[in-house]
């Protein structure tokens, strides 16, 4: 299997950026206040809403290894999916402001 882009990155930086940031994630990902399988799924809507591949198989194996069934995978897919429309529609929404403020002046 070939290796992640990231983590071949990492492989190629200063042994101490790639330790560090290795080190960062996964106290992030750990268990704390929610569970390191809580995490994994936030991670993989997170990895959703940004359309990273990468990063959504990343954190889809992570979060299947953790016991996140395929139900939970995809609700927390679609609740990112739901995010990014929302986003859009607030972005689009720039658009009819713009036209307003031209139209008032």
């Amino acid at each position: 299997m070939r290796k992640a882009r990231a983590d071949r990155f990492l492989d190629s930086v200063d042994a101490s950026v790639s330790s560090t940031f290795r080190s960062l994630a996964s106290m992030i990902l750990g268990d704390g206040a929610l569970s390191a399988r809580e995490k994994a799924l936030i991670a993989l809507a997170c990895s959703v809403a940004l359309r990273c591949e990468d990063c959504t198989r990343r954190h889809m194996e992570q979060a299947r290894a953790l016991g996140a069934t395929r139900e939970e995978m995809l609700e927390a897919a679609a609740i990112a999916s739901l995010i990014r429309m929302g986003s859009g529609l607030n972005t689009a929404a720039v658009i009819l402001e713009e036209l307003d403020d031209s139209a008032a002046r």
